[in-house]
């Protein structure tokens, strides 16, 4: 049994940090909560003290006495409002480093098993619910490198399709999904799967995701609402980016690319398929950048 800690609920108490220190050792689930709690008051604190140094000019008692009273104030209401979970920092880091205490039993458990109290990270979660619907688990795709070497296979056989080289398919989707990190969401968390920005009109019987989104109207950009297709996987998205651009009469001209990406890339662009006056060359420098 874990002895209770002596958490440190007053700034100066440096024994219950020590105590903290001490538990932290013995891998405690206490003390990995208590942990949670410090590291959100020292956010707090650190963002008290970024708005007291943004004004403008100092007050008219200031001294350098009142600035240490008050950043021992800010200290002591940083802890207060972490202590009570005020802006919710500690639980989710609680929530994501309790999945590295699994067992290894569990484990090796699979996923429709596992009990509904085992702890997992928010992504996870949303990996569940995904495999729950029959989609595909979403990567997570820490580097550029890894998104490319995702993404390459899968781009090689839609690009044969096309004949264009894979590689101006991969910059593509890194553009339109900042390599990974910012693909469209599903209103309940779940990814849409939508490498390339491709719109839900009415020709589109599937699934959508309405969100916010960037367009350029005579050069000057706008934020809107549109509604984008939804997908189940990665491959699916290909497919249907190959079929979109095939079937589009007005791509027509960047299908006569003989073989140059620069060529394919700048036609979709003139013809239409974004608003953004310089896509095509963001996505050759990308694919430049990428593959040299």
């Amino acid at each position: 049994m874990t002895p209770e800690l002596s958490t440190s609920r007053i700034y100066t108490d440096f024994q219950g940090l020590s105590d903290l220190r001490r538990a932290a050792k013995q891998d405690s689930d206490q003390a990995l909560d208590e942990v949670a709690v410090q590291f959100e008051a020292i956010f707090i604190q650190m963002m008290l003290k970024s708005m007291r140094d943004a004004s403008l000019s100092e007050g008219v008692f200031d001294s350098d006495q009142s600035k240490m009273y008050m950043s021992m104030f800010d200290q002591q209401i940083a802890l207060d409002l972490s202590s009570k979970g005020a802006f919710g920092i500690a639980d989710m880091l609680v929530q994501q480093l309790a999945n590295n205490n699994i067992s290894e039993s569990e484990a090796e458990t699979p996923d429709s098993l596992l009990p509904i109290t085992t702890k997992a990270s928010p992504q996870e979660a949303i990996n569940r619910a995904e495999r729950a619907r029959g989609q595909e688990a979403l990567p997570e795709f820490t580097s550029p490198q890894a998104f490319v070497d995702f993404m390459l296979p899968k781009a090689e056989q839609a690009a044969s399709r096309l004949g264009v080289e894979p590689q101006v398919l991969v910059a593509q989707a890194a553009l339109e999904t900042g390599w990974g990190q910012k693909i469209i969401q599903r209103a309940d968390g779940g990814s849409t799967y939508n490498l390339f920005g491709i719109k839900a009109d009415q020709r589109w019987a599937g699934a959508e995701a309405t969100v916010s989104t960037l367009e350029y109207q005579d050069g000057i950009m706008n934020r809107e609402l549109a509604s984008f297709r939804a997908y189940d996987s990665f491959q699916q998205s290909f497919d249907d980016y190959v079929d979109f651009v095939k079937e589009g009469a007005r791509y027509q001209r960047a299908l006569g690319h003989d073989g140059s990406a620069r060529y394919y890339i700048q036609a979709l662009q003139d013809e239409g398929y974004a608003t953004d006056p310089a896509y095509a060359e963001k996505v050759i420098d990308i694919m430049e950048r990428s593959f040299g």
